[in-house]
């Protein structure tokens, strides 16, 4: 009987010891470990054992994986990289993925922390969960590919699948779209190249990414999803391109390092809390083709001073300016319309009581009489006649630095010649 035992034992040793189903040479001498798949008519990279773990860092250097393997004299076409194939290589310096591939499979390179860079190929339709997460050293990822599905459900964002340590993407030049959370909270990420190819950019894509201070937006980009850009409180401009058409819902809610927006011509409509809780914005200039402004689209934006509203605009939420202090409003509206004034409850009221108060309302010539009967607009204590060409007698501290914008809200160094916004006042420099 313990004869019969030890036979049994020593009979499946060698399956315990060796998971994999083939090895095999690469050119450059190195052992890569395969399973096979579909049905045996193809190769997926794994592991040398019966677990990741059963031969430490057996995966070392510079890695090159073929696309394709000669093994018994037939060739096999390599098509995943499985679960945990490389998990712990830590050891691993390099990867050359090759176009072969579609699927990189849970963990797939967990632990890696020697990588330093990765490229994903545009053969890749799903990386899973996990699959670079713990690559510490992992700064910057290049990824190319029509889809990317970064996870089992499509719905979490790239931080599941890289951790939370890289500070660079760079989007190849073939994805159409920016997927929904496929950024979310990624707090270390610092810059993004979006390319000319992405038309979308999906709901919370870039939500919670707190240390993000550069992207550019391309101008293939049409639509921006709702709360894309919440809470990237490092932001400090942004330029919206002229192929948006609309903002939509908290798209920049909490971004409180952003001083100034340019919001283009193309745009139709400015979401619910759009740009709420931005309280680094000191100007915004809403432009004529503007015409639905959302409830609290700038509530909190407690630096704001300088306001222009579009001719176009028939409608202005509750609370769209509330806590505010704003003290410039040019109002290009020639039919105004009601909104909430003073009277209104605290949770309705459009302007804050000190802008109703202490602000300078200018509207187009001849309209003045309407905007004194209009309910909202008849609470502004000064409502001048006549949009200003410019603004004489502007006092500025020689003490103090203001910040200066151009006529698009954007940031200058120095006044410049035309229109300039200095302290939330509208001069021109000739």
């Amino acid at each position: 009987m313990k004869k019969q035992l030890l036979l049994l034992v020593l009979m499946i040793l060698p399956l315990v010891a060796s998971a994999h189903d083939i090895e095999v040479k690469n050119t450059d001498g190195v052992t890569i470990y395969y399973n096979y798949s579909y049905n045996g008519k193809a190769l997926e990279v794994t592991y040398n054992g019966s677990s990741y773990s059963s031969y430490s860092n057996e995966y070392t250097g510079n890695i090159v994986i073929p696309k394709s393997v000669k093994y018994k004299n037939i060739s096999y076409r390599v098509m995943s990289i499985d679960k945990s194939a490389f998990r712990g290589c830590y050891n691993l310096t390099s990867i050359t993925i090759p176009n072969s591939v579609t699927n990189i499979r849970d963990e797939a390179f967990r632990g890696c922390s020697g990588l330093t860079s990765i490229t994903i190929p545009n053969s890749v339709t799903s990386i899973s969960n996990s699959a670079f997460e713990g690559c510490s050293g992992l700064i910057s990822v290049t990824i190319n590919s029509n889809t990317i599905l970064v996870s089992n459900n499509n719905i979490s964002s790239l931080k599941d699948i890289f951790g939370n340590q890289v500070k660079e993407y760079i989007i190849g030049n073939e994805v159409q779209r920016v997927g929904s959370y496929a950024f979310h909270n990624c707090s270390k990420l610092t810059s993004v190249t979006i390319p000319n190819s992405v038309t979308s950019i999906g709901n919370y894509a870039f939500f919670g990414c707190k240390a993000l201070t550069s992207i550019t937006i391309p101008n293939s980009v049409t639509s921006i999803g709702e709360h894309a850009f919440h809470s990237c409180s490092a932001l400090a401009s942004i330029t919206i391109p002229n192929s948006v058409t609309s903002i939509g819902n908290y798209t920049f809610h909490d971004c409180t390092g952003l001083t100034s927006i340019t919001i283009p011509n193309s745009v139709t409509s400015i979401g619910d809390f759009a740009f709420g809780g931005c309280s680094g914005l000191t100007s915004v200039i809403i432009p004529n083709s503007v015409t639905i402004i959302g409830n609290y689209a700038f509530d909190m934006c407690f630096k704001l001073t300088f306001v222009t509203i579009g001719n176009n605009v028939t409608s202005i939420g509750k609370q769209a300016f509330d806590e505010a202090e704003i003290t410039t409003i040019i109002s290009l509206i020639e039919t105004p319309f009601t909104i909430s004034g003073k009277s209104a409850s605290w949770d309705m009221i459009t302007f804050s009581l000190n802008t109703f108060n202490n602000a300078t309302l200018y509207v187009p010539t001849g309209t003045i009489d309407k905007y004194k009967e209009t309910e909202g607009w008849k609470d502004f204590v000064h409502i001048v006649e006549g949009i200003p060409s410019g603004i004489k007698g502007v006092h500025l501290d020689s003490d103090k630095d203001y910040p200066i914008y151009d006529i698009n809200g954007r940031r200058l160094e120095a006044p410049q010649r035309g229109i300039n916004i200095i302290n939330g006042k509208k001069v021109i420099m000739k």
